[in-house]
């Protein structure tokens, strides 16, 4: 037997997104480099797979993770210790250590746990771009994007890449969560779908996701 960890991160799993590495670094050349890239930093996976496939092509674009769960320094180490296992399958590159960036200042109460700024994020890529993120991963990785433009350290003329890693059907798990919660709906109304004040009905879901199988 084959054991696969949380999430297929390990080596071999990483070089998944080493190989989107390729593929983003094939984009800028015909349209121009990003000045950072922002991605989920959970398992480990994808960031420590961009950061080592962009590394071992020679591109030197900073990936800046956000932490899903763990506190910077463990979960830098952790991607660290993982790009390198990861880039030595490529190349004879080595991965800095100064080049892992990880922000946990949006993981909020807890793992999968939602917080204002997610909700918010949810929100607004729902609303503005018609783009269905999740409250584990991509909703707070967003929240830390939203953020990092705010404060003006990915602001007015940076040309940031958002990495999208799906989620979004963890989105009819979450639905019946708001935050701050709100009072459940009346009992000849049924309970809508979304966050805050967002509202996808059960239609509009089908004729993205299809019509549920129940």
């Amino acid at each position: 037997p084959y054991w696969v960890p949380g999430g297929g991160s390990n080596a071999l799993g990483s070089l998944g997104y080493a190989r989107a590495a390729l593929e983003i670094i094939k984009w800028t050349n015909a349209h121009g480099a990003f000045d950072a890239i922002v991605l989920c930093s959970g398992s480990g996976g994808t960031h420590a797979g961009l950061l080592a496939g962009l590394r071992a092509a020679g591109d030197s674009t900073p990936c800046i993770g956000i932490s899903t769960r763990a506190a910077t320094e463990p979960q830098r180490r952790k991607i660290h210790a993982l790009a390198s296992l990861t880039a030595a399958s490529l190349s004879d590159v080595e991965i800095p250590y100064e080049s892992v960036i990880v922000r946990d200042a949006y993981v909020g109460p807890g793992y999968s746990l939602p917080t204002e700024e997610m909700n918010e994020a949810i929100e607004l890529f729902a609303r503005k771009e018609s783009i269905l993120l999740d409250p584990v991963y991509t909703g707070k990785a967003a929240a830390g994007l939203l953020d990092l433009v705010r404060s003006g350290e990915l602001g007015a003329g940076k040309r940031v890449l958002f990495l999208h890693t799906g989620g979004a059907p963890s989105l009819f798990h979450y639905q019946p969560i708001h935050y701050p919660p709100t009072p459940p709906a009346p009992a000849e109304e049924p309970a809508p779908l979304g966050f805050g004040s967002l509202r996808v009905s059960a239609e509009e879901m089908a004729a993205v996701y299809g019509p549920s199988s129940q």
